[in-house]
């Protein structure tokens, strides 16, 4: 269980009791070995799946949390104060994130956010965060309309994950690569799957007009957050015999698919080649009977990102939790060390001037490369990295990358031009499944 994890009750209570307590001291705490002495505490936010479909994500990203309070208190805290995370389960179901992120914000006073694991939270917890000014630091959710749909747009809303438009890119670029010709796709049948789908095909396209897609769009998108049942899809392909699968789907589903069609037919992932959003817990979860030779697009995985900072994260996330940390975990490290970078320059906790610290700003990121959070839709020029499955030797009890590269940020992120265009909203909503039309502006086409 989630040391952090508390029930709407029982953060209640521990907020009355810290306030009594710091009333009686005089708004101070020390700690036992009196070395440092805190003014009080600030409460940094997140609403997870701890438990639900994406358990294994919110889990990873609340333990990162966790550990990088820990990391920010040892160094002096910030500005004078104890630094904790407050994360509250929401069962990935949007209603019980939005009632979480009001009770973080009106009760417990976070001086921030985590943003969420999924769009759909995200997009139903943005808004709250615009209203009341409080800074959001998405980590994981990552659709672009987030940032580009003026529906959407939040001014404290910072995204340091690479979005839809630049993975979609960067798998587009992938399947180039394995030169394949027919293609059957498979998303999950919401805003993430839809936009970061238009982004693939588009570069496709455009790298490899004469590739075909071989399945009919109506067939494109599946149920979310949850498909138990895939084999349908996996008859279709089978029907359809493409050289090549293109998904996004995550989490239970993907791990759902993995098992579902190896049970049809071992040799599945053979006949049909993959290129697939991955991450280091879909790796663990099936340790060994994850497919090797798979094409993976990832965000953050640890064993392909060595360098001193990353190793001594991983080391210390494994001596506390057991485990090795995803790449979902390496991203909240980064976005509590954002703050703390931040709030520290500005010398303060008010929005608007940590906000200042942050656009336009460079930090140094334990992904081994330093990243910038731009002006404009205030997106950070994050990499991503892409590879092929691989035994790792016994040195993890899951596949590796090989063949692997560590695509840059300013290689993939959305031309200025183009997100002008969408934030001015001179283009299509766009990404509707029955539609045929994969560009969503002129610009998009090149």
């Amino acid at each position: 269980m989630i040391q952090a994890l508390r029930t709407h009750a029982r953060w209640a209570a521990t907020a009355t009791a810290a306030l009594v307590l710091a009333a009686a001291c005089g708004g101070a705490s020390t700690s036992s070995g009196g070395a440092t002495s805190f003014k009080g505490t600030k409460m940094i936010g997140y609403s997870g799946p701890l438990t639900g479909q994406s358990q294994l994500y919110g889990q990873a990203i609340s333990r990162s949390l966790n550990l990088a309070a820990d990391d920010i208190n040892a160094r002096g805290g910030l500005n004078g104060y104890k630094v904790k995370a407050d994360i509250i389960d929401y069962g990935t179901l949007p209603d019980r994130a939005a009632a979480n992120v009001r009770q973080l914000i009106l009760q417990d006073n976070v001086v921030s956010l985590i943003g969420d694991v999924t769009t759909a939270q995200c997009q139903a917890t943005s808004p709250l965060a615009r209203q009341n000014k409080v800074l959001y630091i998405a980590v994981t959710c990552n659709s672009y309309q987030l940032t580009t749909e003026p529906d959407l747009v939040n001014p404290y809303y910072v995204s340091l994950v690479p979005n839809t438009y630049m993975e979609g890119i960067a798998a587009g670029q992938l399947a180039q690569k394995t030169g394949s010709k027919r293609i059957f796709v498979v998303s999950p049948n919401y805003l993430f799957g839809v936009s970061e789908t238009t982004a693939f095909i588009s570069e496709l396209k455009k790298l490899s007009p004469s590739a075909q897609i071989v399945n009919p769009q109506s067939t494109w998108y599946v149920p979310f957050p949850t498909n138990p049942d895939w084999h349908s899809t996996i008859n279709s392909i089978q029907t359809y015999n493409p050289d090549l699968v293109y998904s996004n789907i995550f989490a239970a589903d993907q791990i759902n698919f993995i098992k579902q069609a190896l049970q049809v037919d071992p040799n599945f992932f053979k006949k049909y080649p993959m290129t697939t959003l991955s991450s280091v817990d879909d790796l663990n979860s099936l340790g060994s009977s994850y497919p090797l030779n798979m094409h993976l697009y990832m965000r953050a995985p640890f064993f392909a990102l060595h360098n001193a900072k990353m190793d001594d994260f991983v080391k210390r996330f494994h001596a506390r939790y057991g485990e090795y940390p995803s790449d979902w975990a390496v991203m909240a490290w980064d976005g509590m060390q954002l703050y703390a970078t931040a709030a520290k320059a500005a010398g303060s906790f008010d929005t608007a001037k940590v906000l200042k610290q942050i656009v336009g700003h460079s930090f140094q990121s334990i992904r081994g490369y330093s990243y910038k959070v731009r002006t404009g839709d205030q997106q950070a020029n994050v990499g991503e990295t892409v590879g092929v499955t691989s035994d790792s030797g016994g040195k993890f009890p899951f596949p590796i990358l090989t063949e692997s590269s560590n695509l840059t940020g300013n290689s993939l992120i959305m031309p200025t031009k183009l997100v002008n265009e969408l934030r001015s909203g001179q283009c299509e909503k766009g990404g509707d499944p029955k539609t045929t039309n994969f560009a969503l502006c002129p610009s998009w086409q090149g």
